[in-house]
């Protein structure tokens, strides 16, 4: 029988599976790993650093502090934000022009304004359409900013023409109604309005132009030509309050009957 079997390798054990290096120095090895766990340890329950916040600088006049409402007072008391917010629409006026500042108005500047009031309405002398959205149709309301004239940067409302009347919107009506089945289209007509007349006549050069269209619901000469109103139609006097004084009334625009009283 032979004798060449090779005998098994005798078991190893965890000296042998380790590198030479690591079996020399493991003293060391532990060390170090016990040292970073215990720094980690330590400054993971050491006290963080107090966090130094700026002291406010208090407002160099904070004004009346108001006083706490009483518990008696709360069923009545406006706790909400704004409670004493107040808007006022003399608090969006525009500056208006002095009153005796120079007025500067050229031919282009004129025609620009009349084109501009013409666009809203439908023949000349009809009632201008209201060119927004009309939510709330009392008369207090369009006077808000019609009653006297308001111009908030661009945007110019200009002042009635005639006497205050409880009903605007019988006249004057949206021209893109919300819920309109038109749209911003308009119905076809035939019907045909009456042109501008263009600029009143004068008895002699230099002399006061006739008023050059009828004064029925156009009573107050401010509404075109006040300070509140499109550059190119404002007067150079408005100082003067008795326009018809010097600008005579057209006996056929406004159908004033001469002979009115006589046999």
């Amino acid at each position: 029988m032979s004798t060449d079997a090779t005998p098994p390798d005798p078991p190893r054990t965890a000296d042998g599976m380790l590198p030479t290096w690591l079996r020399q120095d493991a003293a060391l090895v532990g060390a170090i790993s016990v040292g970073i766990a215990l720094f980690g340890f330590l400054s993971g329950i050491r006290e963080p650093k107090a966090t130094v916040r700026p002291t406010p600088t208090p407002a160099a006049n904070p004004g009346p502090i108001p006083a706490a409402v009483a518990y008696s007072e709360l069923a009545d008391a406006t706790l909400r934000p704004n409670a004493n917010w107040q808007q006022s629409l003399s608090q969006l006026k525009f500056d208006k022009p002095g009153i005796f500042g120079a007025v500067v108005r050229t031919e282009e500047m004129k025609l620009v304004a009349l084109a501009d009031r013409a666009k809203n309405r439908a023949y000349d002398g009809a009632p201008p359409t209201i060119p927004h959205p009309v939510e709330a149709q009392s008369a207090a309301s369009c006077l808000a900013c019609h009653g006297e004239g308001l111009k908030v940067g661009d945007r110019l409302a200009s002042r009635i023409s005639h006497a205050q009347l409880t009903n605007c919107t019988q006249c004057h009506v949206e021209q893109n109604p919300v819920g309109s089945p038109f749209g911003a289209e308009t119905p076809e007509n035939s019907f045909v309005g009456v042109y501008r007349p263009g600029p009143g006549q004068r008895a002699s050069p230099g002399a006061p132009p006739t008023v050059p269209h009828h004064t029925w619901m156009r009573e107050n000469c401010t509404s075109c030509h006040g300070l509140v109103t499109r550059p190119g139609t404002r007067t150079t006097h408005p100082w003067l309050t008795s326009c018809t004084q010097c600008h005579a009334l057209s006996a056929a625009l406004d159908q004033v009957d001469f002979l009115r009283g006589r046999p």
